[in-house]
């Protein structure tokens, strides 16, 4: 039942399907049912005993943090950045994120993390971080009087989110065409925003050639409706291309992705294979649901778009001929699942890797576009002309 849940959803067990018998455990024996495989367990007990008898402060002896502690170390040794054994609060936020519509009190900043920063990949409009200034590109070196050096990605989404209304104080470094650092603070008021993970607007409506710009932030649970309703509004406009927008897509259900694909790709057509350790292999295959057939599609993407987000964009470049226009893109192929225990941490770790319809794997170099076009942060600054959507625009026009 856990496996065939894993691959069902392709990412994620969720909703606690899947959970076994370690999710019916206390937190003190599942600890023990890990740390038991371990070699050398016996030396952490031999350890905790000197501790409880010699060590000085006995007040911060706290066996449960240091289990879970001890726990975390354990899966990061493995040295796979999607695999990750997630505290309560983590769990909670990706449970929530992995939904693909919630609410959120933040900035309005989509980030990453660096060698020694953390990195501005997306701002949404008309967040608080637009309305400051902020752009894309732009490294955040710290969170209020913090470093941000040593922090991951879920530390400093712990620190950026806070209540609406709140300020958090950014410490930025941006540089410009001609290579000149510029090191700034910035105060940003924290607002609470809606967060739908599809958009759609319609470009020229008035002219011959209208074009749809779809743009898809996550591929999550309700993704595919939100879809089906956005390609219900462009119903009767007489659309004549389609720009999809990918860019910061860091992808999630798998399962979703080939639901999305299905609106664009003749039924039957593969869009994605999977391989697993343990159970069979997997391939997706087009449901043919046949509304956007046969629309020009032009495909944006960047170095945040990952995972399902490039599942989608490789199945319209093979299989209907879709552009991909915009720079690199992450290159995470793998597929994970998700266990989740009774006290709310969870283990989020790899299960299997992907291929393209064609076979290809792009795993840890990224999809390379068809048309290379960096976004241009001072052309956006300036003119509020995004340069990677004029040129999918130029493209989809002349055709």
């Amino acid at each position: 039942m856990k496996q065939k849940s894993a691959y069902y959803y392709g990412i994620f067990l969720l909703g606690g399907i899947g959970i076994g018998i370690l999710g019916a455990l206390s937190l003190s024996q599942k600890s023990k049912v890990f740390l038991q495989n371990i070699p050398t367990y016996t030396q952490f007990d031999t350890i905790l005993t000197i501790l409880k008898t010699d060590y000085y402060d006995k007040e911060k002896i706290q066996t449960g943090k240091m289990e879970q502690n001890a726990l975390k170390g354990y899966v990061d040794a493995l040295d796979d950045p999607y695999t990750t054994y997630m505290d309560p609060e983590i769990n909670s936020w990706f449970q929530e994120e992995i939904k693909g519509e919630t609410d959120f009190e933040w900035i309005g900043a989509v980030i990453s993390k660096k060698s020694d920063y953390i990195l501005i990949e997306e701002i949404l409009k008309e967040s608080p971080a637009a309305k400051a200034g902020l752009l894309p590109l732009d490294k955040i070196l710290a969170i209020n009087t913090g470093s941000t050096k040593t922090l991951t990605v879920n530390d400093a989404i712990k620190q950026i989110r806070g209540p609406k209304g709140t300020n958090v104080l950014l410490t930025i470094e941006r540089t410009n065409k001609q290579g000149i650092k510029n090191l700034f603070q910035q105060s940003v008021i924290r607002d609470k925003l809606s967060v739908p993970s599809v958009t759609n607007k319609i470009i020229n409506p008035t002219s011959k050639n209208p074009i749809a710009l779809i743009s898809i932030s996550i591929i999550g649970e309700e993704t595919n409706n939100l879809l089906i309703k956005t390609i219900g509004d462009l119903s009767g406009k007489n659309i004549q291309g389609i720009i999809l927008d990918l860019r910061g897509n860091g992808g999630w259900l798998l399962n979703i992705a080939g639901e999305i694909c299905s609106h664009f790709i003749p039924r039957s057509k593969l869009i994605v294979s999977a391989k697993y350790r343990h159970g069979e292999d997997q391939a997706i295959y087009s449901e043919g649901y046949g509304e956007l057939e046969g629309i020009p599609v032009v495909v944006l993407v960047d170095q945040m778009t990952a995972s399902a987000g490039e599942i989608i964009a490789l199945a319209l470049q093979e299989q209907i001929g879709a552009k991909i226009i915009g720079t690199q893109t992450f290159g995470k192929w793998s597929i994970q699942g998700l266990e989740s225990f009774n006290d709310g941490w969870s283990l989020k770790y790899t299960i299997g890797k992907r291929y393209s319809p064609s076979g290809k794997s792009i795993d840890h170099t990224g999809i390379v576009p068809d048309i290379a076009i960096a976004f241009d942060p001072n052309l956006w600054a300036t003119k509020a002309i995004d340069s990677q959507l004029e040129k999918a625009k130029q493209i989809l026009l002349h055709k």
